[in-house]
Protein backbone atom coordinates (compact mmCIF):
# COMPACT_ATOMS: atom_id res chain seq x y z
CA UNK A 1 0.00 0.00 0.00
CA UNK A 2 1.46 3.18 -0.55
CA UNK A 3 1.86 6.18 1.57
CA UNK A 4 -0.48 8.46 -0.13
CA UNK A 5 -3.27 5.52 0.31
CA UNK A 6 -2.15 5.22 4.00
CA UNK A 7 -2.39 8.62 4.73
CA UNK A 8 -5.84 8.50 3.01
CA UNK A 9 -6.76 5.59 5.77
CA UNK A 10 -5.42 7.83 8.45
CA UNK A 11 -7.99 10.63 7.20
CA UNK A 12 -11.02 8.50 7.50
CA UNK A 13 -10.16 6.74 10.70
CA UNK A 14 -8.35 8.96 12.35
CA UNK A 15 -9.74 12.60 11.65
CA UNK A 16 -9.03 15.40 14.24
CA UNK A 17 -12.33 15.84 16.43
CA UNK A 18 -13.87 19.61 15.07
CA UNK A 19 -15.09 19.97 18.48
CA UNK A 20 -11.58 19.85 20.05
CA UNK A 21 -10.90 23.08 21.60
CA UNK A 22 -8.33 25.44 19.94
CA UNK A 23 -6.81 26.07 23.09
CA UNK A 24 -6.07 22.47 23.86
CA UNK A 25 -4.34 21.66 20.88
CA UNK A 26 -1.13 21.00 21.32
CA UNK A 27 1.87 19.32 20.11
CA UNK A 28 2.58 15.50 20.46
CA UNK A 29 5.38 14.84 23.33
CA UNK A 30 7.87 13.44 20.24
CA UNK A 31 7.25 16.56 18.22
CA UNK A 32 7.40 19.10 21.20
CA UNK A 33 11.23 17.14 22.15
CA UNK A 34 12.67 18.06 19.04
CA UNK A 35 14.87 20.96 19.41
CA UNK A 36 15.80 23.80 16.32
CA UNK A 37 19.18 22.13 15.45
CA UNK A 38 17.40 19.08 14.56
CA UNK A 39 15.51 21.31 11.56
CA UNK A 40 18.10 23.35 10.94
CA UNK A 41 20.37 20.19 10.53
CA UNK A 42 17.94 18.59 8.26
CA UNK A 43 17.10 21.84 6.38
CA UNK A 44 17.12 21.08 2.24
CA UNK A 45 19.16 23.65 0.40
CA UNK A 46 18.55 23.69 -3.50
CA UNK A 47 20.74 26.57 -5.33
CA UNK A 48 23.95 27.00 -6.32
CA UNK A 49 26.05 30.17 -7.96
CA UNK A 50 24.07 29.33 -11.24
CA UNK A 51 20.78 30.06 -9.67
CA UNK A 52 18.50 33.29 -8.97
CA UNK A 53 17.76 32.30 -5.50
CA UNK A 54 18.57 30.00 -3.29
CA UNK A 55 15.29 27.79 -1.40
CA UNK A 56 15.74 26.55 2.31
CA UNK A 57 12.62 24.42 3.13
CA UNK A 58 12.18 21.96 6.17
CA UNK A 59 10.40 19.77 3.65
CA UNK A 60 12.52 16.98 4.88
CA UNK A 61 13.13 17.38 8.77
CA UNK A 62 10.70 15.96 10.03
CA UNK A 63 7.14 13.32 9.87
CA UNK A 64 5.80 14.11 12.84
CA UNK A 65 2.76 16.62 11.71
CA UNK A 66 1.41 19.10 13.89
CA UNK A 67 -1.89 18.66 15.12
CA UNK A 68 -4.72 20.05 13.32
CA UNK A 69 -8.89 20.15 13.71
CA UNK A 70 -10.83 19.93 10.52
CA UNK A 71 -8.30 17.88 8.47
CA UNK A 72 -5.20 15.56 8.33
CA UNK A 73 -1.96 17.15 7.84
CA UNK A 74 -0.48 14.66 4.78
CA UNK A 75 2.73 17.50 4.33
CA UNK A 76 3.31 20.63 6.13
CA UNK A 77 7.05 23.13 6.49
CA UNK A 78 8.16 26.38 6.37
CA UNK A 79 10.45 27.62 3.20
CA UNK A 80 12.32 30.71 2.46
CA UNK A 81 13.59 31.76 -1.10
CA UNK A 82 16.47 34.08 -0.42
CA UNK A 83 17.50 36.36 -3.56
CA UNK A 84 21.18 35.70 -4.44
CA UNK A 85 21.50 39.53 -5.87
CA UNK A 86 19.49 41.68 -3.20
CA UNK A 87 19.71 39.02 -0.01
CA UNK A 88 15.73 39.63 0.05
CA UNK A 89 14.18 36.48 2.02
CA UNK A 90 10.31 35.39 1.26
CA UNK A 91 8.81 33.24 3.97
CA UNK A 92 6.08 30.79 3.65
CA UNK A 93 4.27 28.02 4.97
CA UNK A 94 3.14 25.08 3.05
CA UNK A 95 0.24 22.59 4.18
CA UNK A 96 -1.29 19.53 2.16
CA UNK A 97 -4.47 18.74 3.47
CA UNK A 98 -6.37 15.81 3.20
CA UNK A 99 -9.90 15.22 3.74
CA UNK A 100 -13.40 13.97 2.91
CA UNK A 101 -16.44 15.50 1.71
CA UNK A 102 -16.51 18.99 0.02
CA UNK A 103 -13.38 20.81 -1.39
CA UNK A 104 -12.50 23.24 0.59
CA UNK A 105 -12.51 26.81 -0.92
CA UNK A 106 -9.86 28.53 1.42
CA UNK A 107 -9.94 32.13 1.12
CA UNK A 108 -8.08 33.99 4.12
CA UNK A 109 -5.26 32.60 6.82
CA UNK A 110 -5.12 33.97 10.36
CA UNK A 111 -2.41 33.37 13.17
CA UNK A 112 -1.15 35.50 15.68
CA UNK A 113 2.27 36.99 16.79
CA UNK A 114 2.32 37.89 20.27
CA UNK A 115 -0.75 39.92 20.89
CA UNK A 116 -1.13 40.88 17.43
CA UNK A 117 -3.60 38.84 15.37
CA UNK A 118 -2.38 38.62 11.29
CA UNK A 119 -5.00 38.28 8.49
CA UNK A 120 -3.31 37.22 5.06
CA UNK A 121 -4.46 35.70 1.55
CA UNK A 122 -2.74 32.76 0.84
CA UNK A 123 -0.41 33.23 -1.95
CA UNK A 124 -1.30 29.36 -3.64
CA UNK A 125 -4.66 27.72 -3.31
CA UNK A 126 -4.42 24.06 -4.89
CA UNK A 127 -6.83 20.83 -5.04
CA UNK A 128 -6.46 17.63 -6.50
CA UNK A 129 -8.90 13.93 -5.98
CA UNK A 130 -6.08 11.34 -4.80
CA UNK A 131 -8.28 8.10 -4.27
CA UNK A 132 -12.05 7.38 -4.15
CA UNK A 133 -13.94 4.11 -2.60
CA UNK A 134 -14.67 1.35 -5.15
CA UNK A 135 -17.89 1.95 -6.43
CA UNK A 136 -19.57 -1.03 -4.07
CA UNK A 137 -17.69 0.51 -1.04
CA UNK A 138 -19.20 3.30 1.03
CA UNK A 139 -17.31 6.35 1.25
CA UNK A 140 -16.43 9.41 -0.25
CA UNK A 141 -13.69 10.80 -2.19
CA UNK A 142 -10.55 11.83 0.09
CA UNK A 143 -9.90 15.75 -1.46
CA UNK A 144 -6.17 17.01 -0.86
CA UNK A 145 -5.67 20.64 -0.55
CA UNK A 146 -2.55 22.36 -0.67
CA UNK A 147 -2.58 26.41 1.20
CA UNK A 148 0.75 28.36 0.58
CA UNK A 149 0.95 31.85 2.23
CA UNK A 150 3.54 34.26 2.93
CA UNK A 151 4.56 35.47 5.91
CA UNK A 152 6.69 38.64 7.11
CA UNK A 153 10.60 38.23 8.24
CA UNK A 154 10.08 40.00 11.14
CA UNK A 155 6.96 37.43 12.30
CA UNK A 156 9.08 34.34 11.64
CA UNK A 157 11.56 35.88 13.69
CA UNK A 158 9.08 36.44 16.79
CA UNK A 159 7.98 33.26 16.24
CA UNK A 160 11.44 31.68 16.26
CA UNK A 161 12.14 33.63 19.82
CA UNK A 162 9.36 32.63 20.99
CA UNK A 163 10.98 28.74 21.37
CA UNK A 164 10.58 27.37 24.68
CA UNK A 165 12.35 23.65 25.07
CA UNK A 166 10.06 20.74 25.64
CA UNK A 167 6.73 23.43 25.13
CA UNK A 168 3.73 21.58 23.63
CA UNK A 169 2.03 25.04 22.63
CA UNK A 170 1.98 25.59 19.31
CA UNK A 171 1.77 28.33 17.03
CA UNK A 172 -1.87 28.10 15.75
CA UNK A 173 -2.70 29.02 11.97
CA UNK A 174 -6.10 29.11 10.74
CA UNK A 175 -7.34 28.72 7.39
CA UNK A 176 -10.65 30.10 6.79
CA UNK A 177 -12.85 28.25 4.51
CA UNK A 178 -16.04 30.27 2.68
CA UNK A 179 -18.35 27.55 4.01
CA UNK A 180 -16.98 28.16 7.74
CA UNK A 181 -15.74 24.56 7.58
CA UNK A 182 -12.08 25.82 8.62
CA UNK A 183 -9.04 24.12 9.48
CA UNK A 184 -6.63 24.59 12.28
CA UNK A 185 -3.01 23.72 12.11
CA UNK A 186 -0.34 23.73 15.04
CA UNK A 187 3.05 24.40 14.02
CA UNK A 188 5.88 24.15 15.98
CA UNK A 189 7.94 27.21 17.40
CA UNK A 190 11.37 24.60 17.14
CA UNK A 191 10.80 23.54 13.45
CA UNK A 192 10.36 27.89 12.40
CA UNK A 193 13.60 28.54 14.83
CA UNK A 194 15.46 25.82 13.07
CA UNK A 195 14.53 27.11 9.39
CA UNK A 196 15.55 31.07 11.06
CA UNK A 197 19.19 29.35 12.04
CA UNK A 198 19.57 27.66 8.66
CA UNK A 199 18.75 30.82 6.82
CA UNK A 200 21.17 32.99 8.60
CA UNK A 201 23.99 30.03 8.49
CA UNK A 202 24.00 30.30 4.33
CA UNK A 203 25.27 34.03 5.20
Amino acid sequence: MSAVHLAVMAAFFFAPSDSTPVENMRLSKGLAKLEPAHFARRALIKGDHLDDAILLSTVKATRKPGPANGAYIWDGHVQVRIDRQTGQARWEVWHDLTYSGARREISEVRYQIGERLVKVKPSTVTHWIDYCPAFEMPGECSQFTRVVFEVPEEDIRAMAQSYQPQSRTPWLIRLKEARGEDVTIGVAPAEVAGAWQARYALN
